[in-house]
């Protein structure tokens, strides 16, 4: 074996362990994504919160919580894990709505719901369900262009999407609606 070779494999040796001890220790803490130019970071984080809504009145009229959020200041928009939201109208009329994600776009108002997302009348107990919703806190409207299951009591109704005037406690359920009903009494 020539003095060329073993210096060139002696080489490849020495850089395989040192890329292996690189990969064992890491970069020194460096976050590569502090690295890229368009990532955004976080301006604020919250951890178990709650804030209320009142109108002209004084009543109460809207409630956010949500067990994580990370507020982001140049899109003015607000990630949230498990976030919950309870609208009322100063008539004791409510409608709650959970899910496992959402985000909140501040400007506009939107509330964006994603994954085992439940919209419910708090007075007649039906409930919406869905894996994304969207909910324009400004217009008390709820919108999902994916697939819901209505259910009350023992009826249920399916639909590819929804809209929901939660002011007027109205539900449009479009397009392909299927029911079930179940009589009640005999």
């Amino acid at each position: 074996m020539g003095g060329g070779k073993r210096t060139w494999l002696l080489a490849a040796v020495l850089a395989s362990l040192a890329l292996w001890y690189w990969s064992l220790v890491g970069d020194g803490g460096i976050d590569r994504t502090l690295l890229q130019g368009d990532a955004e970071l976080v301006q604020t984080y919250l951890l178990d919160t709650r804030s209320m809504s009142f109108a002209e009145d004084g009543a109460l009229a809207e409630v956010m919580e949500a067990e994580r959020i990370e507020h982001f200041a140049r899109e003015n928009v607000s990630e949230l894990e498990q976030p919950r939201f309870y609208s009322h109208d100063g008539n004791n009329r409510t409608w709650s709505a959970r899910s496992e994600q959402g985000r909140l776009e501040h400007p506009g108002g939107l509330l964006i719901l994603r994954r085992d997302v439940v919209l419910s009348n708090d007075q007649s107990g039906g409930t919406l369900q869905a894996e994304a919703m969207t909910l324009n806190l400004r217009l008390r409207t709820a919108r999902s262009q994916v697939a819901v299951t209505a259910q009350l009591g023992g009826n249920i109704l399916r639909a590819d999407g929804m809209f929901t005037d939660l002011a007027n406690e109205t539900i449009l359920l479009q397009p392909n609606v299927e029911g079930i009903y179940v009589p009640t009494g005999s």
